[in-house]
């Protein structure tokens, strides 16, 4: 099994932001559209029983061989769309991002807008774009509003077409190119 399949809510800060019992944090449907509507998504390498992200391929944990982190994620044109786990796991999920994106793969990441961590410092700011959601998401099957602020974070070679379809939602920051 994946160790990033640990539920969440195990540690005291986890607890305090994660007050639901479940282990996922799907991703909202309005993500979902705007994500496809950057183009089609072809992985999803944090997938689980319950996501709505619906792409061509996906890992979802269950087995080493499905497990994200262990796994390229070269697997055609197109999108990797990633919704890491929140816990102590998740730079592991961004250093596969950057080193896949450095790889030529094209990703979004669904992140809590957690700029002061180290995680954060050390692999979104290699991104090509952030956009910092305006307001509080409402992830799928949620009674209401997470209690952190979010970003879409993006890395590939399509800037103009990341802020145009998700500026209207944010503030999009520019980072790195990533050269093709």
């Amino acid at each position: 099994v994946c160790s990033s399949d640990l539920p969440r809510g195990s540690g005291v800060l986890n607890t305090a932001l994660f007050s639901s019992e479940k282990a996922s944090w799907n991703t909202p449907e309005n993500i979902v559209r705007l994500v496809r509507a950057l183009g089609p998504v072809v992985l999803d390498p944090c997938s689980n029983a319950d996501s709505i992200v619906g792409a061509a391929s996906f890992y979802d944990g269950s087995s080493l061989e499905m497990c994200g982190l262990s796994n390229s994620w070269a697997v055609g044109d197109g999108l990797v769309y990633v919704n890491p786990p929140y816990g102590a796991e998740i730079a592991k999920w961004l250093q596969k991002c950057v080193t896949e994106a450095e790889n030529g793969v094209e990703i979004v990441a669904l992140l809590p807008a957690r700029t002061d961590t180290k995680w954060w410092q050390d692999y979104v700011t290699k991104a090509t774009c952030v956009l910092f959601w305006k307001g509080r998401l409402q992830f799928l099957g949620a009674a209401s509003s997470a209690p952190f602020p979010s970003a879409i974070v993006y890395w590939g070679c399509a800037p103009d077409q990341f802020a145009a379809v998700f500026g209207n939602y944010g503030w999009v920051v520019r980072g790195m190119e990533i050269a093709q």
